[in-house]
Order: C-alpha cells, then sequence, then structure tokens
C-alpha cells in the first residue's frame, strides 16, 4: 500500500466487518435451511431485506476481503499455502468430522440417519470420505460438505490453491476478466456458488494486486457509491417485494456488489467514532462454523409447532431464531475460549 495509515484504517474496517458479515449469514440461513410451507405472502416481503437483500451479501463480502488479503501479503506462494493449511484447511476437515462424528453416534444409538436423502445404512467408505467434499449432490455446481456453510471455505482453499494462475490473469487481462466473471455470475441461475466465488475473490484480488486501496477509492467515490448503493437496494427490494421483473435475479447481484463498498464505509465510519469490539471478531469464525446446526434445529422446531400459524407469528419466530443462534453460538465460542482455549485455537486455525 502507498499509505501506512490508509492500510491501517482498511485493516481495521475489515476486522470490524467481520462479525456482521457472519451476522448476515445467520440471518440468510434463518430463512433459506428450512421453509415456511403454503403461501405467506407478508413473512416473505417482511423478511426478504434481512434474510436475502443483506443476508446474501455475507459471503460475497468474505470472499472480496479474502481475495485482498491473500494478494496483499508478500509471504512466497509455498509460505502462503502453509498458512491456509492451518488456518482454513485443518479447521475445515475438523468441523466436518466433528459433525460426521455426531450423525454416527446418533445412529450407533439407533436413531435413523440420512443425508441429502440418503440413508446412512447404505453408506460405503468412500460415502463417509465424500461427504468432506459435498452431501452427495452437485446441483450445477451449487454442492456443499456435511457442514454446509464450510463450502465458503472449501472453495476458498481451491482459490488459494490457483492464486498463481488468477495473479497472471488479473494482472494482465484486468477489468477485461473481472466484467467476464461478472456476466457469468449475472447469468447463472440459483445460488451460483462458482461464479460467486471466482468473481468476489478476483475482485478483492484486482485491488493487491494493482496496489489500490479499496477504502480510499470508496472515499473518494463515496457519493457515487452510496448513491447506487441506496438505488439498487430500493430497486432490489421492491422488486422482489411489490413489483417483479424479468430482471429480479440482476438487480439483486448488482445490489449485493454495491452493499459492499456500502458495508466499508459503514465499518470504517463505526471505527473511527470508537463503535469497535474486540470480542466479536475473534468470535467470528467458531459463530459461522456452529450456528448452522443451530439454526436448523430451531428453525425445524417452529416450523413443525407453528406450520399453521399466521404470518406475523411467523416473522417473530425468524427474527427470534436468529437472535437464539447467535447468542448460542457467541456463548459456544466464550466457553472454549475461557475453559478450552487450545481447542478453540485448534478449531478456528488460530484466529
Amino acid at each position: 500500500m502507498n499509505n501506512y495509515c490508509s492500510y491501517k484504517q482498511l485493516s481495521t474496517a475489515i476486522t470490524w466487518l467481520r462479525f456482521p458479515l457472519i451476522f448476515f449469514v445467520i440471518m440468510l440461513h434463518g430463512y433459506s435451511v428450512i421453509k415456511v410451507p403454503g403461501e405467506h405472502t407478508t413473512y416473505f416481503k417482511f423478511v426478504y431485506p434481512f434474510a436475502l437483500w443483506l443476508g446474501e451479501t455475507g459471503v460475497p463480502g468474505f470472499f472480496f476481503i479474502s481475495g485482498f488479503l491473500f494478494f496483499l501479503s508478500h509471504k512466497t506462494y509455498l509460505e502462503k499455502i502453509k498458512a491456509r493449511c492451518h488456518s482454513l484447511f485443518n479447521p475445515y476437515i475438523l468441523w466436518n468430522a466433528l459433525l460426521l462424528a455426531a450423525y454416527i453416534a446418533a445412529f450407533a444409538l439407533g436413531f435413523p440417519q440420512d443425508i441429502n436423502g440418503n440413508s446412512m445404512v447404505d453408506y460405503s467408505f468412500i460415502d463417509y470420505l465424500r461427504l468432506f467434499w459435498d452431501r452427495g449432490s452437485y446441483d450445477d455446481g451449487n454442492f456443499v460438505p456435511l457442514l454446509c456453510p464450510l463450502w465458503y471455505i472449501r472453495n476458498l482453499i481451491i482459490m488459494s490453491i490457483i492464486s498463481p494462475l488468477l495473479y497472471y490473469i488479473i494482472r494482465y487481462v484486468r477489468e477485461v476478466f473481472l466484467i467476464f466473471v461478472t456476466f457469468w455470475w449475472m447469468t447463472t441461475p440459483n445460488n451460483a456458488f462458482i461464479p460467486q466465488t471466482v468473481l468476489f475473490f478476483s475482485l478483492g484480488a484486482y485491488f493487491s494486486i494493482l496496489d489500490m486501496n479499496p477504502l480510499e477509492l470508496i472515499d473518494r467515490k463515496k457519493g457515487v457509491v452510496l448513491s447506487l448503493f441506496v438505488i439498487f437496494a430500493i430497486g432490489d427490494i421492491l422488486s422482489h417485494v411489490y413489483i417483479g421483473t424479468p430482471a429480479n435475479l440482476q438487480i439483486h447481484r448488482i445490489s449485493l456488489i454495491f452493499n459492499i463498498p456500502a458495508l466499508f464505509f459503514l465499518g470504517d465510519w463505526c471505527v473511527r467514532h470508537g463503535y469497535t469490539s474486540s470480542f466479536l471478531p475473534s468470535a467470528a469464525f467458531i459463530v459461522f462454523c456452529v450456528h448452522y446446526p443451530i439454526t436448523v434445529a430451531l428453525r425445524k422446531i417452529c416450523v413443525a409447532q407453528y406450520s399453521d400459524a399466521s404470518d406475523l407469528i411467523h416473522i417473530l419466530l425468524y427474527f427470534t431464531c436468529i437472535v437464539i443462534s447467535t447468542v448460542l453460538s457467541l456463548s459456544i465460542y466464550q466457553v472454549l475460549n475461557l475453559y478450552f482455549p487450545k481447542v478453540k485455537n485448534i478449531l478456528s486455525g488460530n484466529r
């Protein structure tokens, strides 16, 4: 970076963003893991801005930050890969292994278990190994490992491995490559995990490789950036809640792109005004890993017990599940941090 103070400012903004981005993921999963059966129009309209407009910003935001930080480092490729083994690969294997052990224990105690519609009775050794890569459904690239949210970690490991190739593409093809990948993402339906991964990791990498500070750029162009953020936020919410259009998907994804600089701006503002916490950023990775089973369990209970309830009740249950999932996940982190710090360090990749 050309300006140490600007980089330090950016670093503190990134640290601040870690927990809000995790919370957005929890909001997304609070809606998506178990759908409320039947037509609940009011429920969807009310939760959309939280569950999908903000919720789907979490992972792209992390990919952007990860791409930026990976290429910002002046370590050699092998040093970076070794570091990613400690911070990404080891926790990825351990968390999936812990969940698999829970499945096996429940199965051994006589509780039937199926994963992605396949009974564990029929599992072979290869099937168990495959769970560390995907649960049994490729779904046009939207496949997930046993602990579903860790598809982000898996894809991030892959991007780290192919980073030398990505470096030369971004260095010499530059904006043409980014435009191509953006078009790929914009035109890919459903979750589009693969183009999303490549696009946002590459966007972050673009700033590091070309020695640009994204926060400085956002600050210089904040009028334009914040105006586009507001315009596409309103367009996204209105097009999904009130006025459907054939371009709903594209409007939504453009909005996600502009959510990221707006969040950087917000993070920088909060840091400069003293609205910071050392606890929440430190807890972010553990919360990311443990929240999903908690959220699934809570949503299953809510849907089973209140499937015929009014939209107002489902709205209240949605937010209640988010709060409980977050509090329980933070509590698990705190217990690990206070009483099992070595275990916490291993499970979090020494974060």
